[in-house]
Parts: structure tokens; sequence; C-alpha cells
């Protein structure tokens, strides 16, 4: 008896591709990078070439798309993958994340 594997998704929100310039800033010092999917809770981040992250590590993401206030969320990194990071928003800030995705043409 042959038994297929399946994937399952377990993700809590539904990932949008999206590409947009973003500063991350781990601890002051910003580095330019771009977002490559976002979600309620957290986004992609493609992994800036001047900074080596630590999962758990806070940051702050400052999210320059066409809007006259840049918006700045905090987040944590949660996973380092080869050439990206995964980050998590910090979940006090629920209204800006929405706000964010309703600005990108995102529906909820």
């Amino acid at each position: 008896m042959d038994r297929m594997e399946t994937t399952t998704e377990q993700r809590r929100f539904r990932r949008q591709p999206i590409s947009s310039a973003v500063i991350v800033t781990p601890n002051g010092h910003g580095h330019d990078t771009r977002i490559l999917d976002i979600s309620e809770g957290g986004a992609c981040v493609a992994l800036p070439s001047d900074w080596v992250p630590v999962a758990g590590a806070p940051l702050k993401i400052l999210f320059l798309a066409d809007s006259p206030t840049p918006l700045m969320l905090k987040a944590r990194v949660a996973r380092v993958g080869m050439d990206h990071l995964g980050v998590e928003f910090d979940p006090v800030q629920d209204d800006s994340v929405r706000a964010l995705l309703e600005g990108l043409g995102r529906p909820l």
C-alpha cells in the first residue's frame, strides 16, 4: 500500500506576493531591501547583503510605498533562509498592518 505525502499550509494568514522597497533597522542602522510577500502576521524579506540576522532579533521595517507618510512596523526575525528572512509583526499594531495591506491594494 502506497502512502502519498501531503503538505498542509499551516500559516494563520494568507500570503500576498509583493515587491516593495523597505528599510529594515535591527539596531538603529538601516539596511535597504525588498518585501517579497506579506500577510497580516508577517512578511518575507530579501536578505540584505550587509546584515547577518539572528532569529528572534527585534527590528523595525520602514515601508517606502507610494505614500506621503512612510509606515514603520515593529517585527522580529522569525527565521533566516539563504537569501531571505521571515519576520513576524508585533501583534499590537494589527490596525497599522491592515491599513498597510489595504494601501497596497491587497484585500483581507
